[in-house]
């Protein structure tokens, strides 16, 4: 009996560790690995297509989104065991219908070309992306899009606000769309952080609980949205 309890629990681990590495690692990466393409033959033919100095921007700014998409396939499939998360339904389609939203947002009819807004846009989905990949390359291999915990993640950008992925891909999401989408793309982006909102206090609930005697503190002496410049450091 011991021998058949001990080769179900087995059995048990062995469909969960299969579930997760497929669900929670290899598919995510394949998908994410669909925009890396994407961004690396864009960056490619941006740099043979450099005429103007605004056009040193554009490059940049497909650079970082190569980056940002390049780390999100790398860190899904090396990312650390969970030690908490929220898996009601509601938490997983808020997650990932917003991240689909934004990605839709481009693609949905009824946009103009704001010529105006182009280099304003541009420099503000630098700076998101910029942010994004820097918050990124600190978060590491905890990063995912349903709210988890894994590891608790305080330096780089994580000293000025609690969610500075988030905060950077707002941004992104606001300069991406800010001089050529219509009305139905806006309200894709709308919607998009409202999702993100939502996400950072769902995200918030799990960190508390899977690391309770750290996170409280660190949430009361960090923003949870933007840097504050006016907070003294302690």
């Amino acid at each position: 009996m011991i021998a058949a309890g001990v080769e179900n629990e087995v059995s048990r681990r062995s469909a969960v560790y299969w579930r997760d590495l497929v669900f929670g690692r290899v598919l995510p990466a394949l998908f994410f690995s669909v925009f890396l393409v994407r961004y690396l033959l864009t960056v490619w033919d941006g740099l043979h297509s450099i005429r103007q100095p605004s056009d040193y921007l554009f490059v940049v700014q497909q650079c970082l989104a190569l980056a940002y998409f390049t780390m999100l396939v790398i860190l899904y499939s090396v990312r650390l065991p969970k030690r908490g998360t929220d898996h009601r339904l509601g938490v997983i389609f808020i997650a990932f219908t917003g991240t689909f939203s934004v990605l839709a947002a481009s693609f949905l009819p009824g946009g103009i070309r704001r010529d105006w807004l182009v280099l304003p846009a541009d420099i503000i989905a630098t700076i998101g992306l910029a942010y994004s990949v820097w918050a990124l390359a600190y978060l590491r291999r905890s990063f995912s899009i349903i709210p988890e915990a894994r590891r608790l993640v305080t330096g780089g950008p994580y000293k000025l606000s609690r969610h500075p992925v988030y905060l950077g891909e707002i941004l992104t999401a606001i300069g991406i769309n800010l001089a050529t989408t219509g009305w139905l793309g806006a309200l894709a982006v709308v919607y998009f952080i409202g999702c993100e909102l939502l996400r950072m206090r769902w995200e918030e609930g799990v960190l508390s609980r899977a690391f309770p005697a750290d996170y409280p503190e660190y949430a009361r002496a960090v923003p949870r949205y933007a840097p504050n410049p006016f907070r003294k450091r302690t």
